[in-house]
This record gives structure tokens, sequence and C-alpha cells, in this order.
């Protein structure tokens, strides 16, 4: 029995090598950086072990190497001894239970020995570990980094030479030496890892759609998000606290440019709470120009993207910026509720009267905001309608007609038809919009994120 027990446990002690060198090396590959720097920042040493290893090529390099090295020397042990060992086991009975020569019955022997080990070496030496690490490939990594080391110390000096070997063929075949960096996820593939894990459930439609609305911030400037310049509500340097009060109390904001001449010319901004200390502290003069000094405006060009905006934002401690074209002059107003509805949709309280950019009248067919970026229509609705010209609805609407657009105009682009429905000056209020047959059906509003620019808060 001991003749048997002692090859059988050095044939499965082979295997298990083998099986525990094929998980460490997709354990090491496929280990999140982030997870394991969590778990370092929480006091873990291992995971400080690991993450060194993780953040440095080389070592990874070497771990790699160690781990081949381990999988080559259990193959071959399995192939010289195991397949021998288990023949001789076979040829016994092959030999006195079956009719066949032993010539036949030595190659049957073999053939079924190198089919026995073939399946184990494959299922148990080398799918299942696979198959748990990359489960779990933190898991793995943490606990086999500790006598990997210790291998790779006993070892050093045949990866030396291994990886010296292979560093110079590459560089022979003219390839560059790997990157840490390489590794790391573009914003493109973060936004197909977050699309997965909104399929797969482990991403509720509002996570997914304000990871994905932060992402896309680097994508959209001041000049497409802001509070146009025909909306904004300024305040004339020159108006008596009554005209002030006057025009706050008929508004829904709290924050006023203040402007000299015309909106060209913003000097600052006014703040409620300033009138509020004003009339507290019963100050005899009432001057502007005081406000202005004390609460000084930033000026951001139109073409700055959004990601920039909300870091000098931050930074600066701003709640508001004017947004100037590319003659200097002011195109619009940017508030940091304007950044936050990029990410977190439409923000409204209770003297909010602005309506809903996106309303479904009936399947297919949608009413929706002068106001409303193209690329969230086409975003929610699967649609193509990216213009370079213009940003908006209402814009596009202007330029396909080839004038101010007036109430019951219709224009159709790429089987999609747009009707106004109202107009504010010269501006496009409300649209409806008739989708193609293949977009019925399509998410609701009530799925999407709100999008519009909103007035300054």
């Amino acid at each position: 029995m001991s003749e048997f027990l002692g090859p059988l446990g050095l044939i499965a002690f082979l295997i298990l090598v083998n099986g525990l060198m094929v998980a460490s090396e997709f354990a090491i590959v496929a280990t999140s950086h982030t997870r394991i720097a969590a778990l370092a920042e929480d006091g873990s040493s291992t995971a400080r072990k690991l993450l060194a290893v993780l953040q440095n090529t080389k070592w990874q390099t070497r771990f790699i190497i160690l781990a081949q090295i381990g999988i080559t020397v259990a193959s071959l042990g399995l192939g010289m001894y195991g397949e021998h060992t288990i023949a001789d086991w076979l040829l016994g009975p092959l030999e006195h239970r079956t009719p066949i020569s032993t010539a036949a019955a030595h190659t049957v022997a073999s053939i079924l020995a190198i089919a026995i080990l073939t399946y184990l070496h494959v299922v148990i030496g080398e799918v299942i570990p696979k198959s748990l690490a990359l489960q779990a490939p933190e898991a793995f990594a943490l606990r086999l980094i500790g006598p990997m080391m210790v291998l790779e110390r006993i070892l050093s000096p045949a990866i030396v030479v291994l990886n010296s070997i292979a560093t110079g063929i590459m560089r022979m075949l003219g390839i560059p030496p790997a990157d840490v960096h390489a590794r790391l996820v573009s914003p493109q593939e973060l936004e197909l890892i977050v699309e997965e894990s909104y399929e797969s459930g482990m991403l509720a439609s509002e996570e997914q759609l304000f990871i994905e609305n932060i992402l896309d911030l680097k994508e959209r400037t001041a000049g497409q998000v802001m509070t146009p310049r025909t909306r904004v509500i300024g305040v004339d340097v020159d108006m008596t606290v009554d005209e002030v009060l006057q025009l706050v109390c008929a508004s829904a904001h709290s924050r006023f440019p203040i402007y000299e001449e015309s909106l060209d010319n913003i000097i600052g901004m006014l703040h409620i709470k300033d009138l509020a200390r004003h009339r507290l502290d019963e100050e005899p003069s009432f001057d502007l120009h005081t406000f202005a000094q004390h609460r000084p405006i930033t000026y951001v060009p139109e073409s700055t993207p959004l990601d920039e905006v909300l870091v000098r934002f931050r930074r600066e401690h701003l709640s508001m910026a004017v947004v100037v074209d590319e003659y200097g002059g002011t195109a619009g107003i940017l508030t940091m509720e304007d950044l936050l509805e990029e990410v977190v949709g439409e923000i409204q309280d209770e003297f909010d009267t602005e309506t809903a950019p996106f309303e479904e009248i009936e399947e297919g067919k949608l009413r929706v905001h002068g106001a409303l970026l193209l690329d969230e229509l086409e975003q929610h609705y699967d649609i193509h309608l990216e213009s370079q010209e213009v940003n908006t609805v209402g814009g596009l609407v202007m330029a396909l007609l080839g004038r101010i657009p007036e109430a019951g105009d219709v224009v159709e682009l790429n089987g999609i038809r747009f009707t106004v429905e109202s107009v504010e000056g010269r501006a496009v209020e409300s649209v409806c919009i008739e989708l193609p047959e293949p977009h019925k059906g399509d998410p609701t509003p009530s799925e999407t994120q709100e999008e519009e620019p909103s007035a300054e808060s």
C-alpha cells in the first residue's frame, strides 16, 4: 500500500504546485490596485507588500517568471515521473486481465497514463485554479504573496538570468519593456466598466448616470451649460436699494451679477445676504460699488472644459463666474448649481418655476426645452443630431430654418420632426419632437437625467 500512496502523493503534490503557481500568476495580473491600496491604508502589512509588487513592473515580471518556473518544473515532473508511474500501475492489469501482447500493453498503458495525467493536469492544475483566481484575485494574491516572496528570494539568480534573456530578446525584436501605467484604465474603458456593472445589477441607474456624467465633464464646456446672456438677471450698479429689492423679490435667485452700463462690463456679484445685512445694520448709504468690491467676479472662456471650471470653483471658493465669448463680451453666467446639475440632474427648490427639459407626450413624441443640449437628447434617445455649430435644440432648429424661429415652424433632420411650440423673444422656448419608429419605446424622461442650463442660483 505504501508503494502506491507514496508515488500518488508525489503526483498530487506536483499537480497542487502547478495549480498554486497558475493561481498566483493570474491573481497577480488580475488584482485590483485600488482595492489592495485601500487594504494597505487600513493597516494590512500583507497588502502593503502586495501593493509594492503591483506598483513595480520589474517585480511583477519577476513574480510571473517565478510562477512560470514553478509551472514548468511541476509539468516536467508530472511528465517524467507521473506518466511512468501510472503506466507501471496499469501495465500489470493489462497484461494479466486482457488478451493483448506485452508490447501492446506497454503502449496502451502509456497512452492511458498520458490521458489521465493530462486530464488531472488541465482540470485540477490549470482550469480550476485559474477560475478561482479570477473570481477572487485579491484573496488569492494576499494569501500567496508571502510564500511567493520566499521562493523569489531562493530562486532569485535563476529569475534574474531568465528575465535578462527575455528582455534582451524583446529588445532585439523591437518590443518596448512593459509599462505599469499601461494597465491603468482609460475614461472610455471606465464607461464600459460602468455600463457592464449597471447591466449586471451591481450599479443602480442613478449611480451609473452620476458616474458617466462625471466622466463626461471634460467633454463639455462652460459655453454649453451656462445660463445664456439673454436669460441673465443682472443688477445695474446705479440702482437704488428699493429697485434692487423689487428685482430680487421678482426673481427666484439669490445671487446677481452687478454690471456697469451693460452686461459686457460685470464688475462683481450681489448676494441677497448683502441686502439683508444692509437693512439690519440700517446703513444710510447704499452703494453697489462696495458690494461689487466685496464680491469680485471671475471670468472664464466659453471653451473652458467643465472639469477645469469645477477645479477652479473649488480652489477659489467661487459660486458664480462670467462666461466670455471670443470677442471678450459676456456670453452668459455659470454657477455652481449649473455644474452640479451636469452630474446629478435638475436641481429645483420651492422658488424654481422652470419646467423639466423633457416631457413625454406619448410614445415617440416628446416636448423639450429649447435650451436642452443636443448631446443629452442623443444620449437618452439613441439618435444622431450632432452639430459642430450649435449646442442646443433651439439652436439646431434656428440653424435648419436659417432664420429666427416662430411658433408653428416645422423642420426635419434624420427622420426626426421638430415643431416649434413657443418662442420667447428671438429664442426657442419649447419644441415638440417626433422620433422615428425605431426609437419609440426608448427610455422616458423620468428614467433619464433632467438637463437644462439653469439661471444663476
